[in-house]
């Protein structure tokens, strides 16, 4: 993880509003992007987070769940980069 990039995130979902860091990974794509991301909401772990063919997703997990908050912190985290 490239923890000097990290940076800050707060995203509206459905009603409520989330805040916490992003942290790339040391590992990038191509394109020089950060191939998953740590995602910490308030000081609690959320997700490693990897952008796919069929949007945003958990990197490595079966785990279901928070789809759309996942979609959400996925987008503030492409725009960061744009």
């Amino acid at each position: 993880m490239n923890n000097a990039a990290s940076f800050p995130f707060k995203v509206d979902f459905e009603g409520r509003q989330y805040q916490g860091t992003v942290t790339p990974s040391g590992d990038t794509d191509k394109n020089g992007l950060p191939v998953y991301f740590r995602i910490m909401i308030g000081d609690t772990f959320f997700a490693y987070l990897c952008c796919g063919e069929i949007g945003w997703g958990r990197k490595d997990s079966e785990e279901k769940g928070d789809e759309g908050l996942i979609q959400a912190i996925g987008e503030f985290i492409k725009l960061h980069y744009q």
